[in-house]
């Protein structure tokens, strides 16, 4: 198993606050390496990344449907635009729509994967999350050591 640096920043970018809710109170057993920090527009995303050059997050959950004038779509052409593939972004959202998988994908997203729908759900996602992200994949920000 890796050792990443800690902590493990991940951004949720989601309008909703029962689901950021969601996320850190399961991940508070699941993935105690984590701190998750939530925004919840592109323009709030977008500021605190600028903010936090320097020490940018290792990954991105991301909604596409941010109930604003510009959604998760172009957030993720915003960050591959000006972080050039510094920062994995993950697509979660309600939308399991092939159409919208495909436009992610062709955009640059890291992966795309869907909410989910009860408790369990959440704890295997959040189980997932970490035995990939932070178990065994390298990122940009945390060279092996």
């Amino acid at each position: 198993m890796m050792q990443q640096k800690q902590p493990f920043l991940i951004l949720v970018v989601d309008d909703e606050p029962p689901i950021f809710d969601l996320i850190t109170t399961t991940a508070q057993t699941r993935f105690p390496q984590a701190t998750f920090v939530n925004t919840r527009s592109v323009q709030e995303t977008l500021d605190y990344l600028q903010n936090q050059e320097a020490d940018l997050p290792q990954l991105i959950l991301s909604d596409i449907d941010l109930q604003q004038s510009r959604d998760g779509f172009d957030l993720l052409d915003e960050i591959r635009t000006k972080f050039k593939g510094k920062i994995p972004v993950i697509m979660l959202t309600v939308l399991a729509d092939p159409t919208a998988v495909k436009r992610a994908y062709d955009k640059g997203v890291t992966a795309y994967t869907q909410k989910p729908e009860d408790m369990t759900g959440w704890r295997n996602y959040i189980d997932t999350l970490k035995a990939y992200w932070h178990d065994t994949n390298f990122l940009p920000s945390t060279p092996p050591t």
